[in-house]
């Protein structure tokens, strides 16, 4: 009789310590709801912090949440580019330090290469270019590990920057135009209304002094309806600011 109710406290215990369980990881998944509502009103920058907030407490209850660190790192860059000039390259270096632990905790994390590329493209624009070609060759990694696990990630996104890289490029670092329009082509071919990418490939074209093929590219983003994402809405924003200046 005394063993039965021993074993039945155990039980008991048992049970309460899964349901807390449960309860806690319930708990992480709705905070991470509510954040994750709140990105597609990001052009608020309070909303972003308030988004930042949640998932730091997300990352402190569960260290090693993939997700979280990736959307961290990926909201980082959101707040870095629109942050004044001097507090960018701290919040670059905090988005690289999100994605990288979220590749040393799953290798195949696609969003954590991809963002972690994109914040070592950052930090180099803020650096400068020839002060950060040291950065080059792990930005080009990581988008060729993107490539290799789903070219198709953010609308070519990995192409796309691989196109970028070559055009901002000094033609003695490795610049070139021709692989610019070569990449941008690829990130097309997977996503043909990406806003990003014709506007890329529009300043690509305006390098190489193609200026009917850069309005075409314009052409296709003015005539497009407008976009409710916020990113999306400052891409077609600048392709304006280019056809205003190039063409009128």
């Amino acid at each position: 009789m005394k063993r039965c109710l021993i074993a039945g406290l155990v039980g008991l215990f048992m049970g309460v310590f899964v349901l807390m369980g449960a309860s806690g990881a319930m708990d992480i998944q709705a905070k991470m709801a509510e954040a994750d509502a709140l990105y597609p009103q990001r052009a608020d920058l309070e909303k972003v912090k308030v988004y930042i907030r949640i998932y730091e407490d997300v990352l402190a209850n569960d260290p090693n949440r993939v997700e979280a660190l990736w959307k961290l790192s990926r909201i980082l860059y959101w707040l870095g580019i629109h942050s004044p000039k001097e507090e960018r390259a701290a919040i670059f270096n905090k988005g690289v330090a999100y994605a990288q632990k979220g590749v040393s905790l799953k290798d195949d994390c696609i969003p954590c290469h991809y963002w972690l590329g994109v914040h070592y493209c950052a930090y180099g624009e803020v650096k400068g270019i020839l002060k950060s070609l040291s950065l080059l060759e792990p930005v080009k990694n990581e988008m060729n590990r993107v490539i290799e696990l789903d070219p198709t990630h953010d609308e070519g996104g990995a192409y796309r920057i691989l196109g970028r890289i070559a055009f901002k490029l000094p033609w003695i670092a490795g610049g070139s135009k021709k692989e610019s329009v070569e990449y941008l082509k690829k990130s097309q071919e997977i996503s043909p209304d990406n806003f990003m990418t014709h506007v890329f490939l529009a300043e690509t074209y305006l390098g190489m002094k193609e200026k009917d093929l850069a309005k075409k590219e314009l052409e296709a983003v003015l005539n497009a309806p407008d976009p409710v994402d916020p990113g999306v809405r400052e891409d077609k924003e600048q392709a304006l600011k280019l056809y205003q200046k190039h063409f009128q």
